[in-house]
C-alpha cells in the first residue's frame, strides 16, 4: 500500500480539479492505495471537498494539525485536532502584523474561526474585539488550531514568518503559504501530519508520497517521497525528487515505480 498526501491549492487545484487526476485518483486507489488532501485550510476544506465529488481516504487540513475523516460513516467528523495555549503569541501577532503589514489575522479553533484586524478598519467591516486575543480577558480566546495572516506580497509574508518564528518559535510554526502564512502550534506542519496519518494506516514512510507547490509544503517534501508541480517555487523544486506537470504524472510514476 502507497500513500499520496497532496496539497490542494496549486496543486491539485489549479482552475479546478481535472478530469485526468480525478481518473488517475480513482486508479490509484481502486489499486488499494491511499490518497488524501493536505492543505493549510481549515475544517471547511470537507465541504469543498464535497462540492467538488471527490473521493478521498483522508482529509489533512490546518497543515496537519486536523485529520478530518473523508470517508465512511464518520466523514466530517474531526477524528484529531491540535490545540495550541495563548500564552500571549496571539494578542503579539495580531498587533504586531497589523502595525507592520497592515492587514488581516484570524485564528480557528477546531469550527470557530475569529477574525481580527490590528489595522483597526473602518466602514462596514466588522472584526473581533482585540479583547479577544487576551487569554485572561473574559471573552479572550484561551486556545486554537491555527492561526491565519495575509500580506500585501510575497516578500512581506516571507518577512513576517521569521519574524514570528524569531519572537513566538516555542509556541507556534508559522510557514509561508505564498501572501498567505500558516500558524499551526510549534512542531506542526504537513510532514508530521502525514507521519501521523501513515502511522496510523500502518503505512511505512518509504511507501509514502508528498506533492506540494509552495513552501508550506517543504517540510513533507523533504521528509517523504517529494514530488512538486512545473509551477511549485524554486527551492520546492530542488527539494522533490522529481517535478511533474499535474497529479495524473504523479501517480504514474508512483504505480510505474513501485508496481503499485
Amino acid at each position: 500500500m502507497y500513500i499520496l498526501a497532496s496539497d490542494y491549492d496549486g496543486t491539485l487545484n489549479r482552475g479546478g480539479i481535472s478530469d485526468t487526476d480525478r481518473a488517475a485518483i480513482a486508479r490509484f486507489r481502486a489499486a488499494g492505495n491511499l490518497f488524501g488532501i493536505v492543505t493549510g485550510r481549515d475544517w471547511n476544506m470537507f465541504e469543498i471537498m464535497r462540492r467538488q465529488q471527490l473521493e478521498l481516504d483522508f482529509l489533512l487540513a490546518m497543515n496537519g494539525a486536523m485529520l478530518i475523516a473523508a470517508c465512511g460513516p464518520r466523514a466530517g467528523e474531526i477524528l484529531r485536532c491540535e490545540r495550541q495555549k495563548n500564552d500571549g503569541c496571539l494578542g503579539w501577532i495580531v498587533e504586531h502584523v497589523g502595525a507592520k503589514y497592515g492587514y488581516e489575522v484570524r485564528t480557528v479553533l477546531e469550527r470557530e474561526d475569529v477574525v481580527f484586524h490590528a489595522a483597526y478598519p473602518d466602514g462596514n467591516e466588522r472584526y473581533a474585539p482585540l479583547s479577544r486575543t487576551d487569554p485572561d480577558a473574559p471573552d479572550g480566546i484561551r486556545e486554537f488550531s491555527q492561526m491565519n495572516t495575509r500580506c500585501e506580497t510575497s516578500e512581506d509574508a516571507r518577512r513576517c514568518a521569521e519574524e514570528i518564528n524569531a519572537a513566538w518559535g516555542q509556541t507556534v510554526n508559522a510557514l509561508q503559504n505564498g501572501i498567505c502564512i500558516d500558524i499551526p502550534p510549534a512542531g506542526f506542519d504537513k510532514g508530521e501530519g502525514v507521519a501521523l496519518y501513515a502511522a496510523q494506516a500502518g503505512v511505512p514512510p518509504e511507501n509514502v508520497y508528498c506533492a506540494g507547490d509552495h513552501m508550506n509544503d517543504y517540510a513533507m517534501i523533504a521528509r517523504f517521497h517529494g514530488l512538486a508541480v512545473e509551477n511549485a517555487a524554486p527551492a520546492l523544486k530542488a527539494a522533490a525528487e522529481g517535478v511533474f506537470p499535474d497529479v495524473a504524472a504523479m501517480i504514474g510514476h508512483i504505480m510505474g515505480k513501485e508496481g503499485a
